[in-house]
Parts: structure tokens; C-alpha cells; sequence
């Protein structure tokens, strides 16, 4: 058993957060039809790359499977007559790019299954869904306690998360089971990760949903909650229905319902309590967005407790690799748990890494709690942690209704075996480990990028350096040349001849007055004449003072 298990964690699982970047690089006609080719790269690592190639229509399916988000995408249009000429096909590839791109440049569609499907066919198959399907079916069979009913087809923004409806066969009441693979960031063994579940089934808050069960499978593990007919949090943001398609409730919302500002202090203090909890127990959460926070009774439930054991990458990993300082599992959850006031407060998710400025207006209390999470400042040095964010005037200033704070009536549990907790602290360790090498990728990156940029520019320059004197070279060479030759238009007095002419004209050859005649002399002394002044060699000459000529 001891071998499958190390097998299992050395296994390569992906990370569907990472960032793809897509080059159109060339086109091609095959068969009477043109094909583009994509040049696709997986995140920072210039070597993990590959290419694909994808014809018009292609595009054209994309771009009809996107239509759903409501989001205006520029795809060019379709053309019957002409479309083989080089001149389309180079036009056209240029606005092909630029789709693209404005579709990557979209969170939800980025992390959508047709565009990573449409860009890296290998990892990412249409028939996903139909494997976990297969997969749940008989996990359930064998243990008997629900009724599959069907799924709730991309209810959520993960590719590897499925919804299904189920059935307690006892009482007979309608819960909501999630199968999910397991991500990039488990470091637990199969044994360990059963021992954790056992212990978080059992986990008793108030600010914390409760799990109704949660069985580990070969490559990933499900777990069944009641139904929050409500919805999460960012159901209630865009006043839609937890049941439809994500892109079509959270690509482009026509409805945005911001939570008022003691909303956001009663909630906001909820989320924070849960979190301490979870810390205080060794074990984060690092998945804080709206949409993993419901509400029923006033109270806030907090959901997929169990996504960091499973090791599953957060929505913002993005955003969380820009970030020197956020490294800690705490500095995490704050970071995460200052975007979800954010989108909270203006219906609208953070569309940045930081946010300095705020509109006029805003309570200053939680203008505060922002800068605190969000801030350029905090991101660059350091968040603040939830003991400072829980006891901020913020929060402790302002009237709860009842349930909001936590009374010392409420019960609260989560015990992990003492022989356990060094493998848990050894998993939160891994988890931080792998955070901090990949920020450090990405900054030497962006250095590369940028030493790349300034050698381009310095060898244009020098570039330009090296034409400009080659320039000037010929020109002084061909205006020596000018100045030298014979002009019968010019008078002897404008063309002075060089003193070292003078050793070539003999005293025959001299008039009366002593001055040399330039047309009496011979063709040999008009070849010493040029080949003088072309060898004349000026850094040879003495230096003068240019005061003491003045002064002459």
C-alpha cells in the first residue's frame, strides 16, 4: 500500500489555473481550406509550450459556446468569396489574435472548459464530465446512504468540480454532492487524507457549513451538503440562480445587488471568526470568494473547508503569484478574504492585483479594512492578519444582530490525532513552499522580459550608431574627394593647396613672383598631389591654443 501511495503523490496533476498565452504565428492552406497555427504557453515557463492548429470555424464554434457569458467578443467575420487571398488570410490573422487574446484576457472565460479545451485538446477533454459521472455512480452503489438523481451541468467555475443532485434514501431529503479531483497542492497521503476527513466531518461552527459526508476516491474525493436555496454569496451579488451555467450568471451580470455597509461588517466579522477558528486548528482555508461563502439565518456558512487538503489551486493563484510577500497560509486567506469585501462592496470582482483608490463616499472604516487586504502597500510588504482585521473598529463598532457575534453558547469542535498534526503543519509548509518558488518564476520572468527589452534597445541603438558614422565616413571621404579635384569655375585664391603640394612642384615650374602655377604641373605631380591629400593623416598635426590664436 506504502507503493501506491508514493506513487500518487509524485504523479504530475495539472493546475487549471495556470495562465495560457496564445501567439497566432503563421497560416497555412491544406486541402483548399486555410489553417492557423497557435503557439500555446503554460504559464511563466517559456519551455512548456506547444502548438495547435485551428481553422476559422474553429473559432467560429468557440465563439458560439462563449455566447452564453454575454460578454461582446471581436471575432471577424465570415467571408465566402476571396478568403484564399494572402492579403485576407494575413488580415485575418491579425484579427484572430486579437480575439483571442480579448478572450484570455477574461477570468471566467480563461478558466472556462471550451477555451482551455480549445487551446490544449490533449489535457483537457469534453468528456470530463462523463468520467465523473461514471465515477460517482459507483461510488454511490457501494455505499448505499444516497440516490444519484442527475447533475447540475458547470454550475461552478472549476473544471475538475462536478455537481450532482442527491438523495438521503433515509429522509428522503434533496442534498447537493461535489466530486472533485484532486490539485497540484495535495502533500497528504491517502492514508492522511482519510484521517482528515473523518475530522473535519465532524467539525462543528456556527460560521461553518456542515458536511453531511465526505469519501476519498482514487483520484479525487465528493462530498454531499444541503442545498442553500439562495445560493452563495455571488448569487446574491447578481441575482441569479445557484442551479445555471456560471458563464451565463457571472460572465457579464445585468443585475448587481452590492451589500450595504453594516451588511458587510455582520458578514465580513462572520468570515473573519471562521478563519480564525480554522487557524487556530493548523489548518487554512485558502479558497475565501463569494462564491464559497452562503448565508442562510443571518448567519454565513462557509464552504469547501476541505479544498486545501485535496490540494486544489484557488481562483485567485493568479493574482496571489504577483505578491512578494504573501506567501504565509494566513497572508493568503487575508489577501483572499479582502477580495471578497471588495466584489461585496461594489458588485463587481477586483479587476487588478491592488486598489489604492476608492470613491468618494465610501465608509472609512471600510476603506480601511480594504487598504488593509488590498492596498499597494500591504501588497508589496505584507497584508495584516486576522487578529488586527477582527478587532478593527470596523467591525467591533458596529451593531450585529443576533448570531453575529459569537455567543460562548455555541459549540464548536475539530480535533486532529496528536500523531497527525506534524503531517498536517509538513502539508502547509509544501503548500507555502510551492506558492513561493512559483512567485519567484514569475519575477524572473518579468526580469528576463525586461533585460530582454533594454538589450533590444541598447543593439538598436548601437545599431544606429554604427549606420550613422558609416554615413559619415562616406561622406567626409567623398567631400575630401570633391575638394580635391580641379573645378575651372573656382579661382586659384579658393582652392589653397596643401603644403605638402609644394615639394612636388619643382622651381622650373614657378612664375616670376614665385607662386605655383597649377596648370603647368605634370601628371605625376597631380598623382602625388591626390594621394597626399587621401593619405593626409590630421591627428598627426600639433595642437593649438585657441586663446593665444585670439590674441594674435
Amino acid at each position: 500500500m506504502a507503493i501506491f501511495e508514493k506513487t500518487s503523490q509524485t504523479t504530475l496533476v495539472l493546475d487549471d489555473t495556470e495562465k495560457l498565452i496564445c501567439t497566432v504565428v503563421n497560416a497555412q492552406n491544406i486541402n483548399k481550406h486555410t489553417e492557423y497555427i497557435l503557439r500555446v504557453q503554460r504559464g511563466p515557463n517559456k519551455e512548456n509550450k506547444w502548438n495547435v492548429s485551428r481553422r476559422y470555424r474553429d473559432f467560429a464554434a468557440l465563439h458560439s459556446s462563449l455566447h452564453q457569458a454575454n460578454i461582446e467578443l471581436p471575432l471577424p467575420p465570415k467571408k465566402l468569396i476571396g478568403n484564399m487571398q494572402p492579403s485576407f488570410i494575413a488580415e485575418r490573422q491579425i484579427a484572430l489574435q486579437n480575439y483571442i487574446n480579448e478572450v484570455l484576457n477574461h477570468q471566467a472565460l480563461a478558466l472556462s472548459l471550451q477555451v482551455r479545451s480549445f487551446l490544449d485538446p490533449i489535457n483537457y477533454s469534453l468528456s470530463i464530465a462523463e468520467q465523473a459521472l461514471q465515477t460517482v455512480s459507483i461510488a454511490l452503489r457501494g455505499e448505499g446512504r444516497f440516490e444519484l438523481k442527475g447533475p447540475l451541468a458547470d454550475i461552478g467555475w472549476r473544471i475538475r468540480k462536478h455537481y450532482f443532485l442527491v438523495t438521503d434514501i433515509q429522509s428522503r431529503i434533496n442534498c447537493m454532492l461535489s466530486y472533485q479531483n484532486y490539485g497540484p497542492d495535495r502533500h497528504l497521503s491517502d492514508k492522511d487524507l482519510q484521517t482528515a476527513f473523518k475530522s473535519i466531518h465532524n467539525l462543528s461552527h456556527p460560521y461553518i457549513d456542515q458536511i453531511l459526508a465526505i469519501h476519498s476516491l482514487e483520484t479525487g474525493a465528493y462530498v454531499v451538503r444541503r442545498i442553500h436555496e439562495n445560493g452563495t454569496i455571488r448569487d446574491m451579488l447578481y441575482g441569479t440562480e445557484y442551479t445555471k451555467n456560471h458563464l451565463a450568471k457571472y460572465g457579464n451580470p445585468k443585475v448587481r445587488k452590492p451589500f450595504t455597509t453594516g451588511q458587510l461588517a455582520h458578514y465580513g466579522y462572520q468570515i473573519l471568526e471562521a478563519l480564525k477558528f480554522l487557524h487556530d486548528k493548523g489548518i487554512p482555508h485558502g479558497h475565501i470568494h463569494p462564491g464559497n461563502v452562503a448565508i442562510e439565518g443571518q448567519k454565513v456558512q462557509l464552504l469547501d473547508v476541505e479544498n486545501f487538503l485535496m490540494g486544489v489551486p484557488s481562483v485567485y493563484r493568479q493574482h496571489l503569484l504577483e505578491l512578494r510577500k504573501t506567501t504565509a497560509a494566513e497572508a493568503v486567506d487575508v489577501y483572499c478574504f479582502g477580495r471578497t469585501i471588495y466584489e461585496m462592496t461594489f458588485g463587481a470582482p477586483l479587476d487588478h492585483i491592488s486598489r489604492d483608490i476608492y470613491p468618494e463616499g465610501l465608509n472609512e472604516g471600510l476603506e480601511a479594512i480594504l487598504r488593509l487586504c488590498l492596498s499597494s502597500s500591504a501588497c508589496k510588504h505584507g497584508v495584516a492578519s486576522l487578529d488586527s482585521l477582527l478587532y478593527h473598529p470596523f467591525f467591533t463598532r458596529s451593531v450585529l444582530s443576533i448570531g453575529g457575534t459569537m455567543r460562548e453558547d455555541h459549540f464548536t469542535h475539530l480535533k486532529f490525532p496528536l500523531n497527525w498534526k506534524e503531517e498536517l503543519r509538513a502539508a502547509v509548509t509544501a503548500y507555502e513552499t510551492r506558492l513561493k518558488n512559483e512567485q519567484k518564476l514569475v519575477r524572473s520572468t518579468k526580469r528576463e522580459v525586461r533585460i530582454q527589452e533594454i538589450l533590444s534597445s541598447e543593439e538598436e541603438l548601437r545599431k544606429q550608431k554604427r549606420r550613422a558614422k558609416k554615413r559619415e565616413s562616406v561622406w567626409k571621404s567623398t567631400s575630401s574627394l570633391g575638394d580635391a579635384a580641379p573645378s575651372h569655375s573656382a579661382s586659384t585664391a579658393s582652392s589653397p593647396t596643401p603644403p605638402v603640394a609644394l615639394t612636388c612642384i619643382s622651381a622650373a615650374e614657378t612664375n616670376g613672383n614665385g607662386s605655383a602655377t597649377p596648370a603647368a604641373a605634370s601628371p605625376d605631380a597631380r598623382s602625388a598631389l591626390l594621394g597626399a591629400i587621401c593619405s593626409f593623416d590630421k591627428t598627426r598635426l600639433a595642437r593649438t591654443d585657441s586663446r593665444y590664436n585670439e590674441h594674435l
